[in-house]
């Protein structure tokens, strides 16, 4: 005998709570702290759709902390000044359970695992990262296989540090040509055996949309905080570099170190950003838009790195940013826009020097 019960009322309430909720996150698009113009509206509105689909991509889809799964962010997904040169993919976890990071390191130019707690719809529950490895850390192969045993006790080998509150294992990868080379190979898996995920049921599902809405919420508000913030360190045009913890805290790599600003020009001015890049495993310097995301890297040159700048024979790199190519070396597009966001990497640099800036007239050059 069939004994369901019809529960149409309460499948269609799961949906219309989850549209409800995520219509708040357009209230954004009405903050008067950024400085909105009409094309910062258009780009907050795509803005909104890219983090709802990321959110639905990421919770909708959760296989459970015994089935985990290694996911990439869905296609132009972008957010907190995303690297142009970085392949992120994430699994979610419980820290309950031990689990085995398994894989090929390919020959990507630099590879990180990080254990972290990014709860953006919670900014209070942040704690930042547990435990982080490099490639140059880990034990691996003649052919680059190598397995990472992920827990909160000691183990031998490579191990990664879980801790209480570990939601995400990320695992980022970073390009220094992509012409030549690959992303690693990775699987995740619990050590503690699993039946396959359970049918989908309703109360378990609607808690999933939920978490999908205010992750666009919470994600769209942290950020649009943190480009605000900037303007407390430094001036327009200028780069300040964020305390090492807080940093850590935001669940940055902490071989990483980045220095931040937002930028602001007329039609025929440029701005020139002098580097002394230090002895370093990667460096880049990138603009965003307000949102602070990355600008159309894939068509225009609004990014550029260690592996592409021209560098003077003293060793120094300038850079250029303005909206027309004033025809020389290292220029950076500014795509149509009047401000945004910048920053400058610097990874497993043995310094972190400070980017010298300066506002000229464009036909100076």
């Amino acid at each position: 005998m069939n004994t369901d019960t019809d529960n149409t009322d309460a499948v269609v309430a799961a949906w219309e709570t989850f549209c409800d909720d995520l219509k708040d996150a357009a209230q954004i698009l009405r903050r008067d702290d950024l400085q909105l113009n009409n094309v910062d509206r258009v780009e907050g509105l795509r803005y909104l759709s890219r983090l709802a689909r990321s959110g639905i991509s990421t919770f909708a889809e959760l296989t459970g902390p015994r089935n985990p799964v290694f996911r990439t962010q869905p296609d132009l997904v972008k957010m907190g000044l995303d690297n142009p040169d970085n392949y992120y993919v994430g699994a979610s976890i419980k820290p309950a359970f031990d689990y085995r990071i398994s894989g090929n390191r390919g020959n990507i130019h630099y590879i990180s695992f990080a254990a972290q707690n990014q709860n953006f719809s919670a900014v209070e529950k942040i704690t930042g990262g547990a435990g982080h490895l490099n490639a140059s850390e880990l034990e691996m192969d003649a052919d680059g296989n190598f397995e990472i045993i992920a827990s909160r006790s000691p183990r031998p080998g490579n191990w990664l540090q879980l801790a209480d509150d570990t939601s995400q294992i990320l695992c980022r990868q970073t390009f220094l040509d992509r012409r030549t080379e690959r992303e690693a190979l990775l699987n995740i898996e619990c050590l503690e055996p699993s039946d396959p995920p359970p049918p989908l049921q309703l109360e378990r599902f609607a808690q999933q949309l939920i978490g999908a809405s205010m992750y666009g919420k919470g994600t769209a508000r942290w950020f649009a905080d943190w480009v605000v913030d900037m303007a407390n360190h430094a001036a327009p045009n200028e780069l300040y570099l964020p305390p090492a913890e807080q940093h850590r805290r935001v669940g940055g790599d902490p071989n990483v170190r980045i220095y931040l600003g937002r930028w602001q020009l007329e039609p025929d001015q440029a701005l020139l950003i002098d580097l002394e890049p230090p002895n370093c495993e990667y460096w880049n310097f990138q603009l965003g838009n307000i949102w602070a995301e990355s600008l159309d890297y894939s068509h225009r040159p609004v990014y550029i790195n260690s592996g592409q700048a021209r560098v003077a024979e003293n060793g120094q790199v300038r850079l250029v940013v303005s909206a027309s190519n004033p025809g020389v070396d290292n220029w950076m597009d500014t795509s149509g826009h009047s401000h945004g966001t910048m920053c400058v990497r610097w990874v497993l640099a043995d310094q972190h020097p400070q980017p010298r800036t300066r506002v000229v007239e464009l036909a100076s050059l």
